[in-house]
């Protein structure tokens, strides 16, 4: 509210002639320009940054590691295809690296051949279980889709085959109806 109007004696504000100020009458807020149609934030410079301020932590090789929970390091073996790629790896690995030391290689590059096959045997036979996985699931589908057609077909074929077992019995009833309504008839002769 404005001042006391209990109290006649306020001080008033007179300005001074010789300043250009004049005394406070409220609030007095700033007008900002503001374009139409604001840019996207995403293309701004900073636009990828967090929005709550300074820029989101790198992963580091720490942060890696603490990920790693050792629960899901003994399960690994349990996932599709790591187990027969893994074994695959450590075959091949064995035998490049042995076939290298026996060659007369030093173990250091026998060591490197053998962890180098190691990985790519692995990595080679993960890829191949998991391609031969996704043809199995694609045939599997295939195979479903080729089993509801045959139910379906099966549904209408043993339909008609009822709708024609149907109709033959509604003629025989007919027809025995009417051999009956003959007989009736024929048995009424007058002697």
């Amino acid at each position: 509210m404005a001042g006391d109007t209990r109290d006649d004696k306020s001080p008033q504000y007179a300005p001074s002639d010789a300043s250009n100020e004049r005394p406070y009458q409220g609030k007095i807020y700033e007008r900002f320009h503001v374009s139409a149609t604001p840019e996207n934030a995403n293309t701004l410079p900073g636009g990828t940054s967090n929005t709550a301020g300074g820029r989101p932590k790198e992963a580091g090789l720490i942060d890696a590691a603490k990920a790693v929970r050792l629960k899901k390091l003994k399960e690994i073996h349990e996932k599709p295809c790591v187990r027969d790629s893994l074994l695959t790896g450590i075959g091949a690995g064995f035998g490049v690296g042995g076939l290298r030391a026996v060659v007369g290689a030093p173990v250091f590059k026998a060591c490197n051949w053998a962890v180098g096959t190691f990985c790519f045997g692995s990595f080679a036979m993960y890829e191949f279980c998991q391609r031969k996985r996704q043809l199995e699931m694609q045939g599997m589908k295939r195979a479903a889709e080729i089993i509801d057609r045959k139910k379906i077909e099966k549904e209408k074929m043993a339909e008609e085959a009822r709708a024609a077992r149907r109709k033959v019995k509604e003629e025989a009833d007919a027809w025995a109806e009417e051999e009956a309504k003959r007989k009736i008839q024929s048995s009424w002769k007058f002697w």
